[in-house]
């Protein structure tokens, strides 16, 4: 397919952006346009330099001489955070910027202002109003006095784009979106296009950044391709599959499904066993994980699926009857108690327990095993180092270098670090939490090969996921939770992205059965 000649009357012109780093061209002579009311995505690896062209667009980076951002026909001023709200430019990035102790009505007039009676006293019912129009511009309704964490997680992000399309002081020329649906599960995305489509309507353009290729292919018109802070080319997303879209951002043909190993055999005695697993709102769970196996835990928000990696391991208040290997548990489980038993949690990349940003690769594998490399009270450095390169070296991390800081290094080989600390431990369970969260397709697949290959070990995983492609992608079976109970067991060829929509929706049309 060749890059879309069908350019909309254009809104956004840029034309020969460059952006030099010290020791690094993050950006190298890239000219494309935005069109009017168009929702247009942009799309590129990690490292791939839409970051740096969103912060340039905002003006948080000053780029190369040379470059040129024209809106409406007119320069923007691209070194000016100023000149770029001015001008209608409004961004909402993945963090979303929300304070979650604060309610909506809070939220929003932390950034657009408060309607005040007077010196110093807010008008709470002016400024309630102001909130629930701005989401009614999105046909979004929620509880604007409600404290922003007890909403759901598609209420927040609708809410983070409301505040930025608040046009009292100006109007909006383009929004934003930098990964705004990488923690929303199938259901809640659904309702974030919605509002993208919304938005699009009242006349806003949209600069669209995911990972998920399959949503830019229904919600764009046209997709960007950057490679190496090179543009690759811009191209109409009718027509365009996920197969071309992923050869064009990665360089080369990408296998979409991971080799599936064999599966154990029914009779193999499993090396975890849960039974009646109760913690808010898990309901009485029981599964099995055997040896060598890669299961799923499917389920929408507030099914269960998300707290039940952290209540097995002892992160969250859990009752439970565990037997490891064959053999019976009892106890207080914790997370120290879940490590002496062989359960690794492995938390998303970017949740803030999962890492040290401010230690370096080397020191967050060993962190939890300094005692391995200690005598009297001093670290080996040297055989510390070794262990890190073998790690290194193991699962590809790049850069391969065990002193650059953990929180310099692109998603996918933060969430490799994460796994060669837990392997380090010698695991026999290791459960993953939304594993590639933020993470481009090529880290995604290179994920998945570490975790087949470490399973060859004969250790089990369980894969916590809202995102389809991680079952297809990696599991060799899958458990459906709904409303906190089994509902489900899919199996072989009936974990696909069909069924497993079914399952998780409870929908009884079951077009397949499992093997």
């Amino acid at each position: 397919m060749s890059p879309d000649s069908t350019t909309p009357q254009p809104l956004i012109q840029i034309e020969h952006l460059s952006k030099t780093f010290p020791g690094q061209r993050a950006l190298k002579d890239v000219s494309f346009e935005i069109g009017r009311a168009e929702i247009h995505a942009l799309v590129g690896e990690n490292g791939s330099g839409k970051s740096t062209l969103i912060k340039t667009l905002s003006g948080f980076h000053d780029p190369d001489p040379g470059s040129v951002v024209l809106i409406d026909g007119e320069p923007l001023e691209v070194n000016s955070a100023a000149d770029a709200r001015r001008r209608g430019l409004r961004f909402v990035h993945q963090d979303l910027g929300l304070i979650g102790e604060l309610s909506a009505t809070e939220n929003v007039g932390l950034v657009s202002g408060f309607a005040t009676i007077g010196p110093g006293k807010i008008a709470w019912s002016q400024q309630r109003r102001l909130t629930r129009e701005l989401l009614e511009r999105i046909n979004v309704e929620m509880d604007v006095d409600c404290p922003v964490a007890e909403l759901k997680a598609v209420e927040r992000s609708a809410l983070a784009i409301a505040r930025a399309l608040d046009d009292t002081h100006g109007s909006i020329s383009l929004l934003v979106l930098d990964e705004p649906s990488a923690a929303l599960p199938p259901a809640e995305c659904e309702a974030l296009f919605a509002v993208c489509r919304e938005v699009r309507a009242k006349g806003v353009s949209i600069l669209y950044v995911s990972h998920r290729l399959d949503e830019i292919l229904n919600l764009a018109a046209r997709v960007t391709v950057l490679r190496d802070g090179a543009y690759q080319g811009t191209f109409a997303a009718k027509g365009m599959d996920r197969a071309r879209l992923a050869e064009l951002i990665v360089g080369s043909a990408v296998e979409e499904t991971a080799a599936q190993a064999p599966r154990p055999p029914a009779d193999a005695e499993p090396v975890l066993s849960v039974r009646n697993l109760r913690s808010e709102p898990l309901a009485g769970v029981d599964f099995d994980v055997l040896p060598g196996e890669v299961l799923g835990i499917a389920g929408l928000s507030g099914s269960g699926r998300e707290v039940l990696a952290a209540a097995v391991c002892g992160a969250v208040p859990a009752d439970m009857q565990l037997a490891i290997a064959g053999q019976p548990w009892a106890g207080e489980m914790d997370p120290l108690e879940a490590e002496r038993l062989g359960l690794a949690l492995v938390l998303p990349n970017r949740h803030p327990d999962a890492a040290i940003a401010d230690f370096t690769i080397g020191e967050n594998i060993t962190l939890g095993r300094l005692p391995e490399f200690s005598r009297g009270g001093r670290v080996n450095k040297k055989r510390e180092r070794e262990a890190v390169m073998e790690w290194i070296e193991r699962l590809d991390i790049r850069p391969a270098h065990p002193d650059r800081l953990y929180g310099l290094l692109s998603g996918g080989n933060q969430q490799k670090v994460l796994l060669a600390k837990w392997f380090g431990i010698d695991p026999r369970v290791v459960f993953m939490d939304d594993p590639t969260s933020g993470v481009d397709i090529g880290a995604r697949h290179a994920i998945y090969d570490v975790v087949r290959d470490y399973a060859k070990t004969g250790a089990g995983f369980v894969v916590c996921s809202s995102d389809m492609e991680d079952f297809v992608g990696v599991c060799d079976r899958v458990v459906v939770l709904i409303e906190g109970r089994v509902t489900e067991e899919l199996y072989g060829e009936a974990v696909n992205e069909r069924e497993l929509l079914r399952a998780i929706s409870g929908s009884g049309d079951r077009s397949a059965t499992p093997a």
